[in-house]
């Protein structure tokens, strides 16, 4: 056997304890490598602690916010985009150093040589005659209706320097989306119209990473639509105006929008969108969220081909249990059987959720009827081919139907007309639907009942109208019940089992 090998000449005893010496070197540049390559993931996991997750002391969480206080020394030249000109919302997109303080509804724009330093380009999208140092916005999608808009929370925006602004307590990595939860909330159509459509053309394309700061926060609201939301964000959303803990919280972003974008009833334009979302992409959102299985309704053309085996389209008919009601049901049913439907009737959200939701909140809880109520809804909705209703919330649940089916609106009388294809006519086009519009005649209101048959409320409903909004609710929306000529009302149905095919 040969003798092992004599060392190489660098592994001699001085080459050893030169390479000794040099130990606490490598450990130093290994050390600064490790916290370059891997400084963001540990980040991460700081946002976990700041998160309140069990098992962390409060220390990791005071030494998170002294590590994010010292980084903010360098504070960028900030940037600022509002459109004030969009007649439903407001919106302001902020980047730079952004703090915000719920409890004075203030937002702070951090700027390097505050407001006399910041430049004018910086700051575009303000109405004619603001201060581009100090601004208010109402983040909510109703900015046309004067008196809703009152009940809405006002956010004071301020460009400010370093020095006169307040300091962090929390510091957080991803951007803020700042909207209102009040106006018309719990309203099943204003639900989806100045919610939760605008907040998903808003926030979407973030794909979670996105922190919701909510004026107005209603807690049950956000447990009916916990599958919404939680699709929408990875983080829970924060209530600006709880007054839990610290009055003084202040929040601190790089970038966040102010107000939610809306841009027409009950749907979206895709043009205006991030990365074009369309309602078609809201759709299939919503079948993710609520595990819809049925994408496309029933085609009847291939259904008679597979012979005496075939299934008949579904057909829901959307019930009230309030005004706008069919109050000859049985004989709409039998005539939608008779030219070839399997039909439900059932009233789903429009009256039994909203009662519900009215209990919880007075109650004061989150619960679980709204949520629970949701779940069953959609469900339901999307097993239908085709769907009836009278013109109001109840037909908000076509957003659950496959493509390819079929919305019929029944307007009732008083020049509803326009709204009722604004609200429910376009909507279902731009989901790939089929949309049919009946408007009844006067002799099928049972306004017919209660005025002659000359009064102006039956023959001309316009100057009721030029009076007041509340008036054509009282009247139109408010006391009005629907009888169907079914004889009238026939063709519409054929005309649906059509579009079917």
């Amino acid at each position: 056997m040969k003798p092992p090998a004599p060392l190489p000449r660098s592994w001699s005893k001085k080459g050893r304890a030169a390479a000794f010496c040099n130990l606490p070197l490598l450990l130093l540049i290994g050390a600064i490598q490790f916290l370059v390559i891997y400084s963001p993931a540990m980040d991460r996991y700081m946002v976990m602690v700041t998160k309140g997750k069990p098992g962390f002391p409060s220390l990791l969480l005071d030494g998170r916010r002294g590590f994010k206080l010292v980084e903010e020394e360098s504070i960028p030249e900030p940037r600022v985009r509002c459109d004030f000109a969009d007649p439903r919302s407001d919106v302001c997109e902020l980047e730079g150093a952004i703090r915000i303080r719920g409890s004075t509804s203030e937002v702070f724009v951090v700027a390097p040589g505050g407001a006399d330093g910041l430049l004018a380009a910086n700051v575009t999208g303000l109405a004619p005659g603001m201060n581009a140092t100090s601004w208010t916005i109402q983040p909510y999608t109703r900015k046309g209706e004067v008196r809703v808009m009152r009940s809405i929370a006002t956010l004071t925006v301020r460009v400010v320097s370093p020095g006169d602004a307040p300091p962090c307590t929390v510091r957080h990595d991803v951007p803020a989306v700042v909207y209102s939860n009040g106006g018309y909330c719990g309203n099943y159509y204003h639900d989806f119209n100045d919610n939760i459509i605008p907040l998903f053309v808003t926030a979407r394309h973030l794909g979670g990473e996105v922190q919701l700061l909510v004026a107005q926060k209603q807690a049950w609201w956000f447990h009916k639509y916990r599958e919404i939301v939680d699709g929408l964000t990875n983080y829970e959303a924060v209530d600006l105006g709880s007054g839990d803990g610290d009055g003084e919280e202040v929040l601190c972003f790089r970038r966040a929008t102010l107000g939610l974008r809306s841009h027409k009833d009950l749907s979206i334009d895709p043009r205006r969108a991030p990365r074009n979302l369309s309602m078609v992409d809201f759709k299939r959102f919503l079948m993710w969220r609520y595990a819809l299985p049925r994408e496309h309704a029933i085609r009847t053309d291939e259904e008679e081909a597979a012979g005496a085996g075939r299934r008949r389209p579904r057909l829901l008919v959307v019930t009230r249990r309030s005004r706008r009601r069919f109050v000859n049901l049985p004989e709409i049913v039998a005539l939608a059987e008779e030219v070839g439907f399997d039909v439900t009737a059932s009233d789903l959200m429009s009256a039994s959720s909203a009662t519900a939701s009215a209990k919880n909140k007075a109650a004061g809880g989150v619960g679980g009827e709204g949520h629970s109520l949701m779940a069953d809804a959609s469900k339901l909705v999307n097993s239908f081919d085709a769907m009836v209703a009278v013109h109001g919330s109840g037909l908000t649940n076509l957003v659950f139907l496959p493509m390819n089916a079929v919305v019929v609106q029944v307007v009732p009388l008083g020049r509803m007309e326009g709204l009722a294809m604004d609200e429910y006519g376009v909507p279902p086009r731009d989901m790939n639907m089929r949309y049919l519009q009946y408007n009844i005649a006067a002799e099928e209101s049972t306004l017919s009942e209660v005025y002659p048959r000359a009064h102006p409320v039956l023959l001309d409903p316009m100057p009721i109208h030029e009076q007041s909004w509340s008036l054509v609710k009282d009247v139109y929306l408010g006391k009005q019940d629907v009888r169907l000529d079914v004889r009238r009302f026939r063709p519409v149905l054929l005309k649906a089992i059509q579009l079917l095919r």
